[in-house]
Order: C-alpha cells, then structure tokens, then sequence
C-alpha cells in the first residue's frame, strides 16, 4: 500500500475511534467530524475515557472495524428481535446491506438473549454502522484493506513511545513502566521474549519501515525495539548480577533467545546476550526458590542455542514430568516445550511425540470451549479477564502455526474482534492516540498485554 494511503487510514482510524463513548449507539448524524482525515481536530476530539456508559449498545461489532474479504460477524442483545438488520453507510445513510437475523440463544453469564448476523458479502471501502428496529444502532466500524495491519503497525510503535526519551518518564532507560524495580524486569523479560517468539514465528509481517529511529538500518524495527530494551536489561545485570534468582531465571531465557534470534543479524551482539544468558543461568541456579518451570525453560533455551547435554538433561527430566502430569502446561511450561521441539539438537523423539499430542489437546480445548460460548471466547467467570484471554491466544496461535487449522484462525479473529468491541460492554480495549493518556482497561497502557496483541495479530496477518 502506498505510504500516503496508509496515512490517510490511520487518521481515518482516528477519526472514527474518537467517539468511544457513549449511549446504546451512535448519532450517525454528528459521529464524523466533516474533515474526517483531520489529525489536530480528531486528537482534540478523542475520548479515551472507559468508564462502562449507562447504557450500553445492543448491537456489538468491531470499532475498528474489518478487512474487505474478511468474516464480519455482528452480535445483537435483546429478545423478540426483528429477522433482519441493515448496514448504513455512515456519510449518506443509505441502507448499503441487508442481513438475516440468526437466534444463538441465552447467554447464563450475562442473563441476555444473543443473536448474529452475517455481513462478510459487503467489502466495499467506507464507514458504515449497523441498525436494527427496536434495539437501535451500532457503533461506527470502517471497512478497509489492509486495516488489521495499519493498526498492528501502532501496537508495535507504542514500545518506541515507550522509551524513556521519548516518554518523559521518571525511570532512568528503558521502557517506561508502571512496575518499578524487580518487577519491572521480570515484566520486560516477559514482553521481549513474546515479540521474539511472534518475530519468529511470524517474521514476514514485520518490516523496517515504521518509522523509529533505526528504520531503514536493515534489520526489522520490532528487533531494533526488542534490542532497545535488552541493552537497558544488559546494564541492570552488570550492576546486579546475582540478584534475585527470579530475575536470573528470566534473564536467562530471554537472552537465550534474543542470541539465536540475533545471531544471523549482528553475531557481536548475540554474542553479548550469551554471556549475559549464561552468567544469569548460574546465578539463577543458586537460588533454590526458582520456579522449577523457570529453570525448565532456560535450559531448553540454552540447550537450543548452545547444543550442551547439561541443558538437554535438566529439561527432559522436567519435561518427563510435566507431560505425564494431569495439570496444563503453565505459560513457562508451554514455551520451554514449543523451544524443546523447535531445536535442530538431538531430541528425545518419543517425548516430543508425547509433548505435542498434549499442547495439542489443551488448545483444542480451549478453541471448542470459545466456540460454544455466545460472545465466541471463553473464560473462567462471567468477566472476561483480557490479560488471560491474550495469553490463551498465543497457545492457539503458536498450534496453529505448528498444523494450519482453519477453525483457529476462525478463534484467533474472534478473539480480535472482542477485544475491539465485539464484548459485553462494547468496549474498544485496544485504542492508542498520540497526545492522549492511556485508560487503565487499555491494552496498550500494560506492555505485557501489548505484546501478546501483537503476538495474536501477527499470527492473524500472516494468514491473510
């Protein structure tokens, strides 16, 4: 897409999120402003505020809206519903759609009637909302190529905003985060190592062109991103190195695998990240109060990057154990086994048989239990806790890269669409302008959320 295109839809973009909140729907007749790619009145206009309105819409869609040859799936609350609804295009208010209405049933959760409707045949560009009689109208959603990824672009610039000289922050280097000390690092540990596993798994959506201040240097800006933050982790380790063990523990994995990662791009830093992997490896070693699944998952890092029977030990032993267990891999569990089956080392093939059928089973779990639920993603309660439903995701997008199954893919855009404002409350939980300060709900103000957005979206792209 040309760059001046791609412009104009992010402004777009900005435009149609800036009237966030509201009642049971939108005035389609005050909704845009009338210089609808206007950057200085769209900011000033933008209203991130997420306080659940009193009344909130019957009619749910995505905010940001949908690809032109995408699914677009809209949910309606409400009970002796009318058999059809209409797409409007939200300029002229010419009925541009109309659909069929298809009874999903009641909703224990939430104790509300659901219905769909499918609009997947309109891919013509533009804004439109969708209305109903009795229930009124929805918000105001674009139709757009190349959308899903304008704003994936976005998620992955907020950690360049990030940045301790361009945030103002307090915090000395680094990204700036809510967390201080300990807990920061860990944190950031957790987030590299995500962009890392997407950038790898995924690379093909990433490129050199967003914009920070190493595009164009030929290496992807995401690593550039990814690079920023493991110096300011490298600094940290000089000055503790026998820190908490936790701490250590983390370290160590993930510079495990920033080193394979960077190896091919700059071999005198992935250099650097091997001392500091294996230097946190020892000092992780020493603290016996480690989480087991921690010291698990460096040593399949290191036994991946480094080849050594040490690593390659102390993970089967564990492995063993945690695939005969009846319990589900924990996150630290369920890396260290996607990095156990992804080395070019020797294996043991028979455990790698058993580890796979098990990660396997557990997400085609997860994707039935999405499936039959009415908002189409699960969770343990009637709140949906956006943090666990990402981590979920990543589960499902890491299989389904392993086996290419249509009916994830379907899961993994349900989940997308949720999170923008296919949800209970309507709540766009993804919405990041310049100028404004982030909503506590927002994914964007906690960077561990952030990167598992991207790991999802990346996932999404890459299928497209």
């Amino acid at each position: 897409m040309k760059a001046h295109r791609l412009t104009a839809l992010l402004l777009s973009i900005c435009c149609l999120l800036s009237g966030c909140t509201g009642g049971s729907g939108v005035s389609t007749d005050t909704a845009y402003s009338a210089d609808p790619f206007g950057w200085d009145k769209a900011s000033a206009e933008v209203d991130l505020s997420y306080e659940v309105p009193v009344s909130t819409p019957n009619i749910l869609v995505n905010r940001l809206g949908y690809e032109g040859d995408s699914e677009k799936t809209v949910i309606f609350k409400g009970e002796n519903l009318p058999a059809t609804f209409t797409v409007k295009d939200a300029e002229t208010k010419e009925t541009v759609y109309t659909g069929t209405v298809k009874p999903g049933g009641y909703d224990e959760h939430f104790g509300e009637s659901i219905s769909y409707g499918s609009f997947t045949d309109l891919q013509k560009e533009g804004r439109y909302y969708i209305q109903m009689d009795v229930i009124g109208e929805s918000y105001p959603f674009l139709i757009h190529d190349n959308l899903y990824y304008s704003f994936f672009q976005r998620a992955c610039g907020q950690f360049y905003r990030l940045r301790s000289e361009n945030s103002g922050g307090s915090q000395p280097g680094g990204w700036q985060m809510q967390e201080k000390g300990e807990n920061r690092q860990i944190r950031a540990c957790i987030v590299i190592y995500q962009l890392l596993t997407s950038y790898e798994l995924f690379s093909g959506v990433y490129t050199d062109d967003t914009g920070i201040a190493e595009s164009g240097n030929g290496t992807p800006d995401i690593l550039d991103e990814c690079r920023y933050e493991l110096t300011w982790l490298m600094e940290q380790a000089q000055v503790n190195p026998d820190e908490n063990g936790t701490i250590c523990g983390y370290r160590a994995a993930v510079f495990a695998r920033a080193s394979y990662l960077f190896r091919d791009l700059d071999n005198a830093f992935a250099g650097e990240c091997l001392k500091v992997a294996e230097t946190s490896w020892k000092s992780a070693g020493k603290d016996l109060t480690v989480p087991e699944d921690l010291i698990f998952l460096s040593a399949a890092e290191l036994y991946r990057l480094i080849g050594s029977n040490q690593y390659r030990a102390i993970a089967e032993e564990y492995l063993e154990k945690a695939v005969e267990g009846s319990k589900t891999f924990t996150d630290l569990e369920f890396f260290g086994s996607i990095t156990y089956l992804n080395t070019k080392n020797k294996v043991n093939v028979s455990l790698c048989d058993r580890v796979i059928k098990k990660a396997m089973a557990e997400v085609e779990l997860l994707v039935g239990r999405s499936k039959n639920e009415k908002y189409l993603v699960y969770s343990e309660g009637a709140a949906a806790d956006n943090a666990a439903l990402l981590e979920q995701m990543i589960r499902v997008c890491i299989i389904n890269h392993i086996i290419t199954n249509h009916e994830y893919n379907t899961v993994i855009e349900d989940h997308f669409h949720y999170l923008m404002g296919r949800n209970p409350q309507g709540i766009c939980y993804a919405s990041e302008w310049d100028g404004k300060p982030l909503a506590e709900t927002d994914i964007f103000s906690d960077p561990v959320q952030n990167s598992a957005y991207i790991f999802m979206m990346s996932e999404l792209l890459s299928n497209r």
